[in-house]
């Protein structure tokens, strides 16, 4: 007799600088893990954010050795942008469109990148998981999963303080003020002169409007702020003070949704921004503090994208016990490392 089909569990992260994709079997064990380009829909295109999701599951298929009619595929994308019912309308046919796996009988999830964050973080724990990269959010979770709030997070027209685009386009304003002289001087303007490829400070002008600068590429701007504020440059320094304490406010934000404040919780967090190390973290930390003097920074327990396999899991009627996540934690480690970069 035939025997049926393994099933396979497939997570996906997929934000505005980088897409994973990692696979599971129902145990927890990584089997691949592959990497796309960045899948934000409205900053890259529906197109090319679905190709960046079907790259990394390619990568991640490859690497498990695997092939589409040896195996049944449940799929959890969890993915930046999806702020509203049309937002999801859009992703969720383009994702269908894919034609991901085979013969899964269960609908794929897509949720927003938060709600595979949190759920990585934490599992079955309280918790707030504060996301900054491109873009910024953050998300509490309580009553193991069952509750779970958001806060921020709605796109760099409206809002993403704290994110690196925030702070990218501060470091465009403080160069442009230095230039007129209306604001303090600042290594800021020379590096990002140089960065641009422009001889003086208006080709900046030229390169963001007439070259039509992307929200990543003005994001990756933060970059220059963090090395201007390492040699003690008191622009960039107050530039990175500031979005810690906004993003503190963020954290203490979501925990007063699900009246976690008076609570032990942990805070983890994930993306770039936090690179720039103390002068974000200690004005981060010491707003938390105020706000919910019990709360704890801590490491996650899982990535976003092994998460999304958690959520999937959960569905199935898998545990995810302590030795799962382990088993997780330690087979991702060991595939990870021979995952492409």
């Amino acid at each position: 007799m035939k025997s049926a089909p393994a099933r396979i569990y497939a997570g996906f992260d997929g934000g505005g600088t980088r897409t994973t994709c990692v696979l599971c079997d129902s145990k927890g064990s990584v089997l691949g893990v592959g990497t796309g380009g960045r899948s934000n829909y409205h900053n890259t295109g529906l197109p090319r954010a679905l190709a960046s999701i079907k790259r990394s599951y390619e990568g991640a298929i490859s690497q498990a050795g695997l092939t589409r009619d040896k195996s049944t595929l449940e799929a959890c994308f969890g993915l930046a942008g999806l702020d509203s019912p049309t937002d999801m309308a859009i992703v969720k046919r383009g994702i269908r469109s894919l034609a991901l796996g085979s013969g899964g009988r269960r609908a794929d999830l897509v949720v927003n990148d938060w709600r595979t964050a949190v759920a990585g973080a934490f599992i079955d724990e309280p918790g707030v998981t504060l996301i900054a990269g491109t873009g910024c959010v953050a998300a509490a979770q309580r009553d193991r999963g069952r509750k779970v709030a958001r806060v921020g997070g709605w796109g760099h027209v409206v809002d993403d303080r704290g994110s690196a685009y925030d702070i990218g386009r501060d470091a465009l304003y403080a160069a442009m003020r230095d230039y007129d002289g209306r604001g303090p001087n600042t290594a800021l303007l020379r590096l990002i002169t140089q960065r641009l490829e422009v001889s003086e400070p208006q080709g900046i002008i030229a390169r963001v409007y007439a070259g039509h600068m992307t929200v990543s590429e003005i994001a990756s701007l933060s970059a220059l702020v963090s090395r201007a504020a390492e040699g003690g440059d008191a622009v960039a320094l107050e530039i990175l003070n500031e979005k810690g304490r906004i993003l503190g406010e963020l954290v203490a934000s979501a925990a007063s949704r699900l009246e976690m404040l008076d609570t032990r919780f942990g805070v983890s967090l994930n993306g770039g921004v936090f690179q720039a190390g103390p002068p974000v973290l200690a004005p981060l930390k010491e707003t938390i503090r105020a706000a919910a003097p019990l709360a704890e920074i801590v490491e996650p327990k899982l990535p976003p994208a092994c998460g999304a396999v958690a959520l999937l899991l959960r569905r199935a009627g898998v545990e995810v016990d302590g030795p799962v996540v382990a088993r997780m934690r330690s087979s991702l480690k060991r595939v990870g490392a021979r995952a492409s970069p």
